[in-house]
Order: structure tokens, then sequence, then C-alpha cells
């Protein structure tokens, strides 16, 4: 067969070798295991040097079907799924697998669901038949190294500047076995800010504390500062958003400040001597909360009961309502970017709560549960394009000759305890 009778314009690939450039390439056989097998060429240079094989920086595996759906055209055994080299998983299988961390499911489901998908079922040794293992170490491996790379074109580089910027931290405990009783293990500090007047996730990262050197870090990550910071009365976070912001307009949570009197009046109620005054006085917190109109007559009447740890607290905390109520400003002019407690913020976190609540005691490792962090951020703001992602990976693979930039399991604690526990 004449070298005119031969497809050379069907392999429609180049030789990575530069002093190759021009020269003729088709197909050559390929390698793998059936299934998944991925395409071979060869390259015959112009110059008259000798043939060589080579394969793709990223290599396509097999098309599973002669036609793709989406595309609505016929593709052919060459045309499938981008992979990473040496890697078993292609690259939208990996990015499903971060979506689907994103959204909460845990590492054990969302392997089992990747290998499913894959078709990359491990088979039992003795009969053969496949073998269904939900092992998490396989995407916990794909968070580490790929999460940064779809969030990087969504992350936030400055504090927003409009608005408020709502901040809170999300404690989680976890059962001491030397005690028996349980512990708060690490907690997760939120940011949330306004963005074209819509709420948006703005920064998460996980610590082992709340002390105010850990605010001060989670705060200075970011350029920028916000005109008005809202958070609940912990010292270290508010000495810390003085130090960072000290132009910002600092409003305490209303909800937080509320629920603080309350917990100060159940405490009083179980001295047999106070009962029957903060049994009157209790029900009246959450309209004397209502405005100023309504909290001068209940600091009042609180303070006529003579209980010096609640005229203490009024005289203190109380006095930052009074004057909080000051700034509110009539609520038909409050915009929904300035509100007054960190419940909006709550609608976001909330998930994220219930998602790693019940694997609190197997996150260890802080940069690791970081990088998860990224991916429920990403969801939360509804950012969490499985196709965006799967370009992401693509991108980041071609730059690095078709492998990821960083290996597996580089990022661990050295010792025998770990970052956050």
């Amino acid at each position: 067969m004449s070298s005119l009778d031969r497809s050379w314009s069907k392999a429609a690939v180049r030789c990575p070798r530069h002093e190759h450039a021009g020269s003729r390439v088709r197909f050559d056989g390929h390698y793998g295991v059936p299934g998944h097998r991925r395409q071979l060429y060869k390259c015959i240079p112009v110059d008259g040097e000798r043939p060589h094989r080579f394969s793709e920086n990223l290599p396509r595996e097999e098309s599973w079907a002669e036609a793709c759906e989406a595309c609505e055209r016929d593709v052919g055994f060459h045309e499938g799924p981008h992979a990473a080299r040496c890697y078993q998983f292609v690259a939208r299988g990996i990015a499903g697998a971060l979506g689907m961390v994103g959204a909460g499911a845990t590492y054990r489901d969302a392997a089992l669901v990747a290998r499913e998908r894959a078709r990359r079922l491990r088979a039992d040794p003795d009969s053969g038949e496949p073998r269904f293992t939900r092992h998490g170490s396989l995407v916990m491996d794909w968070v580490e190294v790929f999460a940064p790379v779809v969030f990087e074109p969504y992350r936030p580089r400055r504090w927003p500047t409009g608005g408020s910027l709502l901040l809170d931290d999300l404690p989680f405990r976890v059962r001491d076995p030397r005690t028996g009783r349980h512990r708060v293990a690490f907690r997760i500090f939120a940011a949330m800010g306004y963005e074209a007047g819509r709420p948006k996730l703005w920064r998460l990262e996980a610590f082992p504390s709340k002390s105010e050197a850990d605010w001060t870090a989670f705060l200075a990550a970011l350029d920028g500062a916000p005109t008005r910071v809202v958070s609940d009365n912990d010292h270290g976070l508010t000495n810390a958003v003085r130090a960072r912001f000290p132009q910002a307009e600092l409003y305490l949570c209303e909800w937080h400040l509320r629920h603080a009197l309350e917990r100060l009046m159940g405490k009083l109620a179980a001295e047999a001597k106070y009962r029957d005054v903060i049994d009157e006085l209790a029900p009246q917190v959450e309209a004397a909360f209502a405005g100023a109109r309504s909290w001068a007559p209940f600091v009042e009447r609180a303070h006529a009961a003579d209980i010096p740890r609640l005229s203490e607290w009024l005289n203190t905390t109380g006095r930052i309502v009074e004057d909080q109520f000051g700034r509110r400003g009539p609520r038909a002019t409050r915009r929904a970017d300035t509100p007054l407690s960190t419940a909006p913020l709550d609608g976001l976190i909330n998930p994220i709560r219930a998602a790693i609540q019940p694997r609190a005691y197997g996150l260890r490792n802080r940069e690791r549960t970081n990088r998860l962090l990224m991916l429920m951020q990403l969801h939360a703001n509804r950012q969490d394009d499985q196709h965006a992602y799967v370009r992401y990976i693509r991108d980041c693979l071609e730059a690095n000759h078709g492998r990821p930039s960083i290996g597996r399991r580089v990022i661990i604690d050295t010792g025998r305890a770990g970052s956050l526990h």
C-alpha cells in the first residue's frame, strides 16, 4: 500500500518532539487492558530519521460507544475521554467525584460511584466476579491533588468592600477514647460577603482552636477590608477584627447577644431566690430586642429586680445592644446586605455542618480538610460545574506533560498527632 492510501489525516496529533515538527503521524496500535485501552501513534520524521512510537501527553481512553449523545456525532475508537498519564481514571470521572464530595458525599460513597461509572471494579481473586469496594482513599487522593486546581479560578483575592462581611465558626466535637467525653476537635471558620447584592460564601478554613491568633491568620489571608463586619461577641474574633479592619464598623450579632442573655437568665433561674422574677423577665427578652423603644423599659425592669449578675451584663454587654439599636436605622431603608445577625450565613454553612459532623473524627489533617472545604465552598456558591472541572483538570494535566502537578499523599502530618485533633 502506498503512502497515499494511508489515512494520515485521521490521526490529528503532533509528535511531542519539537525537532519533528511537520512529521507525518499515524495510528499505531494501543496499550492498556480491554475496555480502557489508549491510543499509540507512530511519527515518521520528514528528514528521514528513524520512526518512533509515542502517546499523547494527555491520552484519551477508548470510546465505549460509536456515537456521543451530548455532541450528536459519531466518535472513533480513539476519541474517548481524556485521562492523566499513569492514572486509571479519566478526567471526567475525577471531576464527578469532586462534585459529589463538594455536595456532601463521603469519600467512600464517591469512590464507589467513581469505580462503578468507570468500570474499574476490582475482580475477586477466587471467583473473578467484580468486587465492590468503598475504600475512600481513591477520592481522598483526588481531593488533595485536584481540589486546588478547580478552586483556583473562583478563589477570592480580596475581602468584599460593599455590604457586610459575616463571620462565624463551626465547632466539631469528637469522643475522646481516653475519657469517654466529647471535646471540640477543630473548628471551621466561615466568612460570607455580598456580591451584586447576593450572599456568597467568601472563605472557609479549618483551625484547631478559635484563638485571636487563628482569627487573625484567617482574616489576613485576603487583601482589602470590608466596611462592616457582623460577628458574635467572641473576644478572640472581635479583637482580631478590630486589629485587622480598624476602619470597619463592627456590629455584634443580635441573635448571639440575645442568646447570651437568655443563657444567663437560665442559670439565674436555677437559684431559688431569683426564680420568680426571672420567670417573669425571661419571656420579655425576645420582644426587648425589637428596638430601642422596647429595650429601655426592659432594662429598667431588669435593674429593678436587683440581681447583681444581670445588672452587670446589662451595664457592659447591654450597652453594646443599646448602642447598636441607635445604628440600626429604619427597617424600611435597611438594605439586605446589612443584616443585624449572622443568620444569612447559617443557610450556607448548615449543609456543611451536616456533612462534616458524622465524619469529624476522621478529619485530622488540616490541609487536606481545607482542600475538601474548597469543594464545599464552590458547591455552596453554585460554582461546582463539572464540565468546568473537567476543563480545569485537563488544562492542569496538559501543562504538566499529562501528570498532576503534585504527587499523591504528599500532604501528611509528621509525628503521631494530627494537625487538627
